[in-house]
């Protein structure tokens, strides 16, 4: 049910606000900072609707409100830190980034993500090809980490053009399911004004299907240290 309902959040939210680039969670891995092109916590707050953190500053570029930073301990997911934005009082138009994480996750036991299954995504190298749409840009290479029940499963390393090819299997998956058809009806409902409006590929580039297809990776496993040049910023 939370993989189902983790499919359609993109369609509660407005397509304006989806159609920009997202402020990326972050991922420690291996004494390396790196972004994620995955939100592993919306599926828990989407659900637990109290949980979510409360920010009096929301964009269009975070539409989650929030940043958490995630671990890998043990072999098991974590989240370690959630910061929200908070205007600076000293200094008019500017921001200051406040850690949530003790009041979202009081508890070191509810930091452990035993609920969670699905792919992290972690964009590596230099970006390639950007695209104005959620982490539709594109980088050189891509790390994917297959979670199940918060333990990590596996995870390999692929090249820009082996990552589109995994995408697009994983996408053909995607259509089977029942959350693409709400999505194709609820976006195609939005879209009828413009003419020559290719929905399909649309839905393809916003994603938001790539956390919860559980498809086979394609290329070798690989255990070699991603390079994380340019993959994190702070």
């Amino acid at each position: 049910m939370l993989r189902f309902l983790t499919y359609l959040l993109p369609l509660l939210l407005s397509v304006n606000v989806f159609a920009t680039p997202q402020r990326s969670d972050y991922l420690m891995y291996q004494g390396e900072k790196y972004r994620l092109h995955t939100n592993p916590l919306e599926e828990l707050f989407f659900v637990k609707k109290e949980l979510r953190p409360e920010t009096e500053v929301r964009s269009s570029g975070n539409w989650r409100g929030y940043i958490a930073t995630f671990s890998i301990n043990e072999d098991y997911l974590v989240v370690s830190d959630i910061t929200i934005a908070k205007r600076d009082p000293n200094k008019e138009h500017s921001y200051l980034r406040e850690s949530v994480f003790l009041k979202t996750f009081p508890n070191e036991s509810d930091r452990k993500m035993d609920w969670f299954t699905g792919l992290l995504v972690v964009p590596l190298g230099k970006r390639t090809r950007y695209v104005h749409l959620s982490y539709a840009s594109q980088y050189e290479n891509y790390l994917l980490i297959r979670i199940k029940d918060g333990l990590v499963l596996e995870s390999d390393e692929m090249n820009l053009e082996e990552y589109m090819a995994f995408k697009v299997r994983q996408f053909e998956a995607f259509k089977a399911t029942p959350a693409y058809e709400v999505r194709y009806k609820v976006l195609s409902k939005i879209s009828d004004h413009a003419d020559d409006f290719d929905l399909e590929g649309f839905i393809f580039k916003m994603g938001g299907f790539t956390q919860n297809i559980d498809i086979p990776f394609k290329s070798p496993n690989k255990s070699s240290k991603p390079d994380a040049a340019s993959s994190a910023d702070s």
